[in-house]
């Protein structure tokens, strides 16, 4: 009887501390998840043992007189930055998309506002960003490179050298070779006129057989001026080239000048027409080169380095200007007038030399081969090439006198 009654009272206890619960809960809303709040945005953002490394470059990308393109790649997403100075690292830049400061594995800095013939110290760094949370993303640590130096260009030079390569195709081994080969003599910069991949597929094979050869070759101090060949069309990651190879002018085709040198880098396009079935369609050169040959004509025309320049120097791919459906022979006559010195291309896989007058042409057209390169020095008088194999043989060598403009 005693337990029946002590059973009763328990379960009289639970019955009422049930009925309470439900009744309490009848009146408090459900939780909600936690929300970033305004008040305390300050709060400290996480920070991981987590430390990107440089797995590419720095590669310097298109010279300038007042400016340059840094480019370097990391094995994880992070910012970038770049620290520089004449005496100490004094300055900074830190890109920016539309307000936002980019996070992924490569990148690529424009430094501006230089001076002309100055020499720069500079430092790439990133900073791991773990995750692009809307709030406090999670952040990590910091890879940096050593201090490197560059030299900005400067019209006022009273010479310059340089070389150019071509048609290198992915053989990492050949892009090594020559640049080694280009710099047994001091460059101010080196060319290449297109080709290094046979068609593009996707960002590593662009860094692996491209960009981390020409910035292990050039280390970090000598700049690269990029011509696209036709090669660099075709593939699924062609359309995205121009994130990595693009001048600061944000295109393929653009003007530079050093010392004595007005230079004119064109972009001579793919070699066949746009109807080809090869392009299923897909590709719209006659509109692309229709806008490069108005640029090309109206800047050979008014530009006032092109009469003020000891020599003009046109660097392109093709040496016969691509496919323009026709109308090459307009841009041998805009050079003519224009009184081009010399077109250095590529294409062929073999050295030809196209002496004025041969082709219609006032100008010489030195087309190299592949595992070659030509050296170029210039002064206010006389601009001399020479073509060597990769054994350093001297191939050809010629030289232009300054003529009147």
């Amino acid at each position: 009887m005693k337990h029946r009654e002590r059973r009763a009272h328990v379960w009289g206890a639970l019955l009422l501390f049930l009925l309470l619960g439900s009744q309490a809960m009848a009146g408090t809303a459900p939780a909600k998840p936690a929300q970033a709040n305004d008040d305390d945005a300050n709060a400290p953002y996480k920070v991981y043992d987590a430390t990107p490394a440089i797995t590419m470059g720095p590669l310097l990308l298109d010279m300038a007189e007042d400016g340059v393109v840094i480019e370097w790649m990391t094995d994880a997403p992070g910012d970038a930055k770049v620290s520089y100075g004449e005496q100490a690292l004094d300055h900074e830049t830190v890109p920016q998309i539309d307000g936002l400061v980019p996070v992924g594995t490569l990148h690529r800095v424009v430094l501006r506002g230089l001076q002309p013939g100055r020499t720069y110290r500079y430092r790439v760094a990133s900073r791991r960003v773990v995750a692009l949370r809307p709030y406090w993303p999670d952040r990590g640590k910091t890879a940096e490179s050593p201090v490197y130096s560059f030299t900005t260009f400067d019209t006022s030079k009273k010479n310059t050298r340089f070389a150019t390569m071509t048609d290198t195709h992915e053989n990492v081994e050949r892009v090594r070779a020559l640049a080694e080969l280009a710099q047994r003599q001091p460059m101010d910069f080196i060319v290449h006129t297109g080709d290094g991949v046979h068609y593009a597929t996707g960002e590593s094979q662009v860094k692996e057989k491209f960009l981390e050869p020409m910035a292990s070759g050039l280390q970090g101090r000598v700049p690269l001026l990029y011509a696209r060949g036709n090669h660099e069309y075709r593939g699924e990651f062609a359309r995205s080239l121009g994130d990595y190879l693009h001048a600061q002018e944000g295109r393929y085709y653009y003007m530079r000048d050093q010392g004595p040198l007005h230079l004119v880098v064109v972009d001579t396009g793919e070699d066949k027409p746009d109807a080809t079935n090869v392009y299923a369609g897909l590709n719209d050169l006659r509109s692309y080169r229709a806008d490069e040959y108005a640029w090309f004509k109206r800047v050979l025309a008014d530009e006032p380095r092109m009469r003020s320049a000891p020599f003009t120097v046109v660097l392109g791919h093709d040496p016969e200007w691509g496919w323009l459906d026709g109308a090459n022979a307009e841009w041998t006559k805009r050079a003519n007038e224009a009184k081009v010195d010399l077109f250095i291309a590529g294409h062929l896989h073999r050295l030809e030399r196209i002496k004025p007058g041969e082709r219609g042409n006032d100008f010489t057209i030195l087309a190299l081969g592949q595992d070659q390169i030509a050296r170029v020095e210039a002064d206010e008088r006389e601009l001399k090439v020479s073509v060597l194999d990769r054994a350093g043989k001297v191939l050809d060598a010629f030289t232009l006198r300054r003529r009147s403009k």
